[in-house]
């Protein structure tokens, strides 16, 4: 056999093979970077919807507690105005009696048992107390629901 013919063939062998190779790789570069990009736009697509559905979950707890905050301003609204108007009907009730007066120990065993005798100051301090715990009533009642829409 001629040993050019030899050489040649070794020759066209190992560049037949070092061309697949190379195209084989850049191939499997390419095939392995198109699978990359392809999981990496789905993950992004997954990270979208789940960002969106997250938003909208967020905004509908958050319009819950807004209706909810409202519903408590309503409430502590109408303690108010009520409170202003037990205060204003108060306002020409006698003041209490001095300490050591003889009217202040001789009426002082009954008087003032219905609430309907009591001095203005003591009346004032109780519908003031009252509004309290309304206003906190209300703001207890909003936290109790905003919790439980949470919960659920």
């Amino acid at each position: 056999m001629n040993p050019y013919f030899i050489a040649g063939s070794v020759l066209a062998v190992v560049f037949a093979y070092g061309a697949g190779h190379w195209q084989g790789d850049d191939a499997g570069q390419a095939k392995v970077q198109a699978k990359w990009d392809k999981e990496k736009a789905k993950q992004m697509a997954e990270y979208a919807e789940n960002m969106r559905i997250a938003r909208e979950k967020e905004q509908a707890l958050q319009q819950g507690a807004n209706n909810l905050r409202e519903e408590k301003d309503r409430e502590l609204k109408k303690v108010a105005d009520t409170n202003r108007i037990l205060l204003g009907s108060l306002r020409n009730r006698p003041e209490r009696p001095a300490e050591g007066s003889a009217v202040s120990s001789a009426a002082s065993a009954c008087s003032a048992a219905t609430g309907a005798q009591l001095a203005k100051g003591d009346a004032e301090f109780l519908a003031g107390y009252s509004a309290d715990a309304a206003s906190l009533k209300a703001a207890l009642d909003q936290c109790v629901k905003q919790y439980e829409s949470l919960r659920h």
